[in-house]
């Protein structure tokens, strides 16, 4: 942002200060016993009477003694819009430090910041909604002032009932219009809702399914590694198929020996279970015996990882369906509402189209009725009288939000990232402001010295003091100095003389042009009100002198 457009939104005042305290005093002081002086010369010669009037001069032209100060600027901030204390947190510049336009002032804490933002928030915000009640309210009272219109014409002629039927169709289209396009509102609201709420990755649960089974999967491959897996698969597959041949051996030995008992056959069938260790049986004998241990154990953790592995997959196809028809179902609310919005926009089209309709047709049965019912011309004056009451009423409203806007704007340009700046630059006199303070609108927070500014209190009679204005020019002539233009600053309106019978007003001009070699305390004369061939006159005598 540029400069010049931070200062007009900040709106800052500035005001020169006219030194310190007791200079200030002494300087009106010795300036009203100088005036004193000067008016008891002029009435010993015998000049015309009447403070701050002088010979060879305008009628209107009022002369008055003062000094100069060199100006001493100050820094305030207004901010008399908010309600919230706002607390000084850190002060960063003291007296007699340099400062740069744009230096960091102070730091506000963080709280009251916050604090304040939301107050102003909360105005703004309830501005727009006083004024969008009020636009609603400003319809229906002009709903309210037609109809006590048309009622007032229905008394005063029959054309009123034709004015009515006339205005009746355009009417009710603007109803429906106006039905359908809240239904249809109501219908992207909806829509809108369910996509910004991402209503259907919740009604599908997609992050539930997701970490279910996540959480199967990492189970999976921590057996998977604890258990190696892969050399399970493959000693279960030896195994298996050793098993199987020794069963096979046992069943042809079994056949050919007729003679067997049956409890050699039992035997038989025993030591033939022993050998299929891979059935998960127990062989009964030494070596053998450990292997199918072991043997069943593989088995069970095989048993165990393949359940697993059936629980992930299942996880994994109840979460892809999921996704699947999570995005379907998104991709379909948006679908339909976007369709919803089309539909809207072109019921606000038909709208205004059957508004135009309705207030061409208003305007060409108004014309007939009031052709018809002149004498009813009273209380068309009542309607439009209120009408601009409503308006009136309305432009308050606008006004209010747009001041709660600009108030908040203004407040974050000013210190919406907690810190005050100078906008000038030069050396720190005097700082107000203090750690653990309270920032108040339109105080002084610091002053420092500003070489550029050169001002003059002057003493106006109070017989004088009316014709002046704040912005008036004025020519300045500074003893040894030449002559100087100057514009009123400031306009003084409590009364700075002890005396009663000679009451006088300082008047505050501030200097233009070359003011580099002026310095403080230097005996001026103001004149206000003087033409310019006056003024040549007065630089002239100034020449001569």
């Amino acid at each position: 942002m540029k400069t010049g457009g931070k200062l007009r939104s900040l709106e800052k005042k500035k005001k020169i200060a006219l030194g310190v305290v007791p200079i200030l005093a002494l300087a009106i002081f010795g300036g009203v016993i100088f005036l004193l002086v000067k008016s008891t010369g002029k009435e010993e010669a015998g000049q015309p009477e009447g403070p701050g009037r002088l010979p060879g001069l305008g009628e209107n032209v009022i002369s008055a003694s003062g000094s100069t100060s060199v100006g001493m600027q100050e820094e305030s901030f207004d901010l008399d819009y908010i309600e919230t204390k706002l607390e000084i947190e850190e002060v960063f510049l003291s007296s007699q430090d340099e400062a740069a336009e744009g230096t960091a002032i102070l730091k506000l804490t963080e709280e009251s910041i916050q604090a304040a933002r939301r107050e102003l928030e909360r105005k703004a915000k309830q501005a727009a909604l006083d004024y969008r009640q009020q636009l609603l309210d400003s319809e229906e009272e002009k709903i309210t002032a037609k109809q006590t219109l048309e009622a007032s014409l229905a008394r005063g002629a029959y054309a009123s009932c034709s004015y009515e039927e006339s205005l009746q169709e355009y009417a009710d289209k603007i109803s429906e219009c106006k039905e359908q396009i809240k239904e249809a509102q109501e219908l992207v609201e909806e829509y809108t809702a369910s996509i910004e709420s991402d209503y259907y990755y919740t009604y599908y649960e997609v992050a539930e399914k997701k970490e279910e089974f996540e959480k199967s999967f990492s189970s999976l491959m921590q057996l998977y590694e604890e258990w190696d897996i892969p050399g399970l698969e493959d000693h279960y597959r030896t195994t298996t198929e050793n098993a199987g041949n020794a069963s096979s051996s046992g069943a042809a030995q079994t056949s050919v020996s007729d003679s067997a008992s049956g409890q050699s056959a039992g035997e038989g069938q025993a030591v033939g279970m022993g050998q299929a260790g891979g059935m998960g049986q127990p062989s009964g004998g030494g070596q053998g015996g450990s292997a199918s241990l072991t043997s069943e154990n593989d088995y069970s953790k095989l048993t165990v990882y393949n359940m697993l592995d059936e629980e992930v997959q299942e996880n994994e196809k109840l979460y892809e369906q999921a996704v699947e028809d999570y995005e379907a179902a998104r991709k379909k609310a948006e679908s339909s509402l976007a369709q919803a919005q089309s539909n809207l926009k072109l019921l606000n089209t038909r709208l205004e189209e059957a508004q135009i309709a309705y207030d061409k047709q208003q305007v060409s049965s108004q014309g007939d009725m009031e052709n018809t019912a002149a004498e009813s011309s009273g209380a068309q004056e009542t309607y439009e009288s209120e009408l601009g009451k409503i308006e009136e009423e309305l432009n308050v409203a606008l006004k209010e939000k747009e001041e709660a806007e600009e108030n908040l704007q203004k407040f974050e340009e000013t210190v919406g990232d907690g810190c005050l700046y100078t906008q000038s630059g030069g050396t720190v006199m005097m700082v107000t402001a203090r750690a653990g303070m309270e920032l108040s609108g339109g105080s002084m927070v610091l002053a420092y010295s500003n070489p550029a500014s050169v001002t003059v209190t002057a003493s106006v009679d109070q017989s004088d003091i009316a014709a002046i204005e704040l912005g008036e020019s004025a020519v300045v002539e500074i003893a040894d100095q030449g002559t100087f233009r100057g514009t009123v600053s400031k306009i003084n309106p409590v009364s700075q003389s002890g005396s009663k019978s000679s009451i006088y007003y300082s008047v505050t001009i501030e200097l233009t042009g070359d003011i580099s070699k002026l310095t403080q305390n230097l005996s001026a004369t103001v004149y206000f009100g003087m033409q310019e061939a006056e003024e040549e006159a007065v630089n002239e005598a100034e020449t001569h002198e």
